[in-house]
């Protein structure tokens, strides 16, 4: 069967599958056993809450899929993949392989490792500059996976025309996982338009100002297939109201520059932040934002996600400037190739 659209389900519902075993633990415990400590201040139960939300959200996606959709999963809840397997049989796709390139490249074999090393080959002079070993991983673990889930497909009889699935990226969290392996597993699996992550189905369990933020913009198409965000924050503290965007990569292999996008933002509009939503040249004890901190041009970082040394640029809007030039602005940038080692 062709399958027309496809789902790549990324560690989905982490939180909801601890929830048992997380209400049984201190927050040391919850830390060391599974890093799912109160990094800030009621986060536990933010991330608890929005994953019950979430849980709804996915099950009715599943529910409601059609005959010609498929189900790629990265390790997630099993109660997610067995309603899954139960709906869409053999459509439904789980990995084979671990969290660990090493092991893949164990399980996958000679080939496939020498394959990595010349891919790594290729990305150095393309990219004039040795490639992080944090990058080789991450991008080898997506080339593995994507591997063993379109073997997977075949076996079962099933295909897709890379020039036309339609691929949409649900799980956790927005600035790791959920960002980096989907972004990946896009260029692993030849894909032509990048693999669509959608604000509202994926736990952006690292940040608090995006744990209380609703989407305004999302996946809007960009040069080089960089892809613009904008949230609005919806917390109680001083970010309230405040427009948010960020510029993510959509499709990127190790060969593929990183890159960035010079924007032309009015004068004393705009301030660079970082997850929490301070500025990012100030300490978090103040409670008002000094005007110098607000500015206009802006080079803005596209992201790659965590598990690479590409990191989104977060930038907030000052509360008097209107969404429409905000997203105007945005709109506008250029996207260019950025340097290695320009931050």
């Amino acid at each position: 069967m062709e399958l027309k659209r496809l789902y790549l389900c990324v560690h989905a519902l982490s939180w909801n599958y601890r929830e048992a075993e997380l209400a049984d633990l201190d927050d040391a415990g919850r830390e060391s056993q599974f890093g799912m400590g109160d990094h800030w201040p009621g986060r536990v139960e933010q991330c608890l809450a929005l994953d019950r939300r979430l849980r709804q959200s996915h099950f009715e996606l599943i529910r409601s899929a059609a005959p010609d959709d498929g189900f790629l999963v990265l390790e997630s809840n099993p109660d997610l993949v067995d309603f899954a397997q139960d709906h869409l049989g053999d459509r439904c796709v789980v990995c084979r392989l671990p969290n660990n390139l090493q092991q893949c490249c164990e399980a996958l074999g000679p080939a496939f490792t020498a394959g990595l090393q010349e891919d790594e080959r290729v990305a150095r002079g393309i990219r004039g500059c040795p490639v992080p070993a944090v990058e080789v991983s991450a991008w080898g673990r997506s080339k593995a996976w994507a591997l063993d889930l379109l073997s997977q497909l075949g076996e079962r009889g099933h295909a897709f025309d890379p020039a036309t699935v339609q691929v949409l990226a649900l799980g956790e969290n927005w600035v790791g996982c959920g960002a980096t392996f989907p972004i990946h597993m896009g260029r692993a699996l030849g894909l032509s338009r990048p693999i669509e992550r959608r604000f509202d189905w994926i736990n952006p369990d690292w940040s608090p100002m995006l744990m209380q933020s609703e989407v305004v913009d999302q996946d809007l198409e960009m040069a080089g297939h960089v892809r613009l965000f904008i949230h609005k924050t919806t917390d109680a503290g001083p970010t309230y109201g405040r427009y948010v965007a960020q510029f993510w990569e959509g499709l990127r292999g190790l060969a593929d520059p990183p890159h960035a996008v010079e924007v032309e933002f009015p004068p004393g509009s705009v301030m660079e932040c970082d997850l929490i939503g301070w500025p990012t040249c100030r300490s978090r004890g103040l409670i008002e934002y000094p005007r110098h901190h607000f500015h206009g041009p802006m080079t803005m970082d596209a992201g790659c996600g965590a598990h690479t040394t590409h990191h989104a640029t977060v930038a907030m809007a000052a509360s008097e400037l209107p969404l429409e030039e905000f997203r105007a602005a945005l709109l506008a940038g250029r996207v260019v190739i950025k340097r290695e080692g320009q931050s």
